[in-house]
């Protein structure tokens, strides 16, 4: 076999691609991730919702215009994700906001070359997506209770500010 034949059945390395949800498929394949997410977080306590979920993510795919979910694929698996929307101010007019509710890496990956340049890019992505549409600002909200003071040194060196903080206090004794 000569060299050309080797190098064509060879396999091409894995890469990282982002890419926009666009049908329900998409969520088969965020289903593991989302669950994984779910455990991780704060309100691993909350039953998961697959019909809310469902729900959602079918908006954010008939509506592009306003909502995003962005997939992080490696050798054809997803390894991270970010959901958001772009709306107005609740007490304001013609401003975009956009709100990034659900940012995630796998834990798998979370601490590697591979996971920070997915986080990097998610967030990137998310960034295009809302020039795209105007938008004149862009809100992360932190709320998954997930290795904060990492997230916090990240997305300072991404640009963002701290304008605020979450608080919460249980209330069912759990």
């Amino acid at each position: 076999m000569s060299g050309k034949d080797t190098q064509a059945s060879e396999k091409a390395p894995p890469t990282l691609s982002l890419r926009l949800a666009e049908a329900s498929d998409d969520l088969d394949l965020l289903r593991p991730l989302i669950a994984e997410f779910h455990q991780a977080s704060h309100f691993s306590g909350v039953p998961l919702s697959q019909a809310k979920i469902e729900a959602m993510f079918a908006e954010a795919v008939a509506r592009p215009d306003r909502y995003a979910v962005i997939i992080a694929e490696y050798d054809r698996r997803a390894i991270g994700f970010l959901y958001c929307f772009a709306g107005e101010y609740v007490g304001g007019a013609e401003a975009l906001v956009t709100t990034i509710h659900t940012y995630f890496v796998a834990q798998k990956y979370r601490h590697s070359l591979l996971g920070g340049r997915t986080a990097a890019r998610l967030l990137k992505a998310a960034i295009r997506w809302s020039e795209i549409r105007k938008v004149r600002e862009v809100i992360l909200h932190v709320t998954s209770g997930i290795d904060l003071d990492r997230t916090d040194r990240f997305v300072r060196k991404a640009g963002f500010r701290l304008f605020g903080t979450n608080y919460a206090l249980r209330l069912d004794g759990a």
